[in-house]
């Protein structure tokens, strides 16, 4: 039925991705309270991206340079040259040690973890054993397990076997998708979900990879899919839309996603906007990566009001996780 190379759950429980994070007591990721865990690897380059550290797909050294009490213990464990002129990193160096057979051992020894790993190798039942220590959490507060990112479906057989293994413990499943996935790996988890958040950024499509590096093509596809599935399998999905000033933040851009979600889809539960924040910034710093939207500011509340009175006058329910 799945499609993947997967046999029993002894074998899935062995399968591996890569997670940058788990963050437990989320309330913002779906109904109570609730773990998100945070998968590595995105085909999308959103220039508002607020996890820039789950783009890509191998493992990166982040630096904060605040928390660094200049112990020098990383100067003395990097052998690749790296650090030879200090403490701040060389990152033409720092972007082929991922691959190394002992990656970043700069990270070895910092006491204050100014310099650490993203992106570590954890197999299904080492995650589903994490989760399960908020069970009754998720029991009291009617949340669960959320899978984000990057984006979950740049690791299809992973996203599958965990949820699946989630499923068999009675967590209840959500994911937060960009959309980009392959369909038919969407139809694969569909069994297996009960709330699915999916992008839609904006309808014009040479806007859209101005701004985000892809297509809405396929995001459009597999919105109409994913519609398809709810009905079939139950779940339900909520379209999200990130408001970013000088990308989507006119009236226009607002109606011509609604027309879309009424006209398109007829199972969709609901539409949220995201108003743009800067509150990832600090990360581009720690990756020595440059945050191209410094000078933008956040939508107005009243201006987001506009929006959601758009929304709700072609009759799509508004929700704010």
């Amino acid at each position: 039925m799945s499609g993947f190379d997967l046999n029993g759950s002894e074998e899935t429980g062995k399968i591996t991705g890569r997670i940058t994070n788990i963050e437990r007591y989320a309330i913002n990721d779906g109904y109570g309270v609730r773990t998100t865990v945070f998968l590595k690897g995105c085909p999308l380059r959103c220039r508002w991206c607020c996890n820039p550290e789950t783009q890509e797909f191998y493992p990166e050294m982040v630096y904060f340079k605040d928390k660094c009490i200049g112990c020098g213990a990383c100067t003395a464990n990097c052998p690749y040259g790296a650090l030879d002129n200090g403490l701040e990193p060389d990152r033409r160096v720092c972007r082929e040690c991922g691959q190394r057979e002992v990656p970043f051992p700069c990270t070895k020894e910092c006491y204050p973890q100014c310099k650490k790993i993203v992106g570590e190798e954890q197999t299904v039942q080492e995650i589903v054993d994490a989760v399960k220590r908020d069970l009754p959490f998720y029991q009291r507060s009617g949340g669960g397990v959320t899978l984000s990112g990057g984006e979950p479906l740049a690791q299809p057989e992973f996203c599958y076997a965990l949820l699946k293994h989630l499923c068999g413990n009675w967590i209840h499943t959500a994911i937060e998708t960009c959309g980009m996935g392959r369909t038919e790996d969407y139809e694969k988890i569909a069994p297996y979900l009960k709330l699915v958040f999916m992008d839609l950024k904006c309808m014009d499509e040479k806007k859209h990879m101005e701004w985000t590096k892809g297509s809405n093509r396929l995001i459009l596809k597999n919105l109409q899919e994913m519609d398809r599935l709810a009905a079939e399998h139950g779940f339900q999905l909520f379209v999200r839309t990130p408001v970013i000033p000088g990308f989507n933040d006119t009236s226009e851009d607002i109606r011509q996603i609604a027309e879309f979600l009424s006209g398109e889809l007829k199972n969709l539960t609901g539409a949220e906007l995201l108003p743009y924040h800067k509150l990832g910034r600090g990360k581009y710093v720690s990756l020595g990566r440059e945050y191209e939207l410094e000078k933008l500011t956040p939508p107005a509340e009243e201006q987001m009001e506009e929006f959601r009175k758009i929304l709700a006058g072609y009759c799509i329910p508004v929700y704010e996780f």
